[in-house]
């Protein structure tokens, strides 16, 4: 007992820094595109909105990366209450899945044909690249002066 009472402060701490990190590695593992939206996807997608109007004020970004914590917190014991409940399987049913993407087209295109049909048409993709990169040049140059 006389541990706990020497060492209450660090162990808090140790408990706090622990959960933090048990957080952050189930965010950082889960997936966040979804066309579904969705486990963290709707807190990841309302952390880059209000990121976004924050303008790079430092206390802005800071709030919203503390209320982007506490929204996946709440996802988390939401998949908690679920599993209690007996509406999902498992504890993390609701932020691990298979994420369902949109497939992306151009004009009813599937990207695969498109790249196929860029790659016909431009043989020597390192010179454009290079052209590209002289014009940039230039023009950086031109603004410079």
């Amino acid at each position: 007992m006389s541990f706990v009472k020497n060492h209450w402060f660090g162990l808090f701490v140790s408990i706090i820094v622990f959960l933090f990190l048990c957080v952050f590695t189930l965010v950082l593992i889960a997936p966040h595109q979804d066309e579904q939206k969705r486990g963290f996807v709707p807190c990841t997608q309302k952390m880059a909105e209000n990121l976004y109007m924050c303008n790079d004020q430092k206390i802005c970004i800071l709030k919203e990366v503390i209320n982007n914590t506490f929204c996946n917190i709440k996802v988390i014991g939401e998949g908690i209450q679920l599993w209690i409940t007996g509406e999902q399987s498992r504890p993390w049913s609701n932020y691990f899945f298979e994420p369902k993407l949109k497939s992306i087209t151009t004009d009813g295109i599937e990207p695969e044909n498109s790249l196929e049909e860029y790659y016909q048409n431009t043989p020597d993709i390192s010179a454009e690249m290079n052209e590209l990169y002289k014009l940039n040049q230039q023009l950086e140059n031109s603004e410079n002066e």
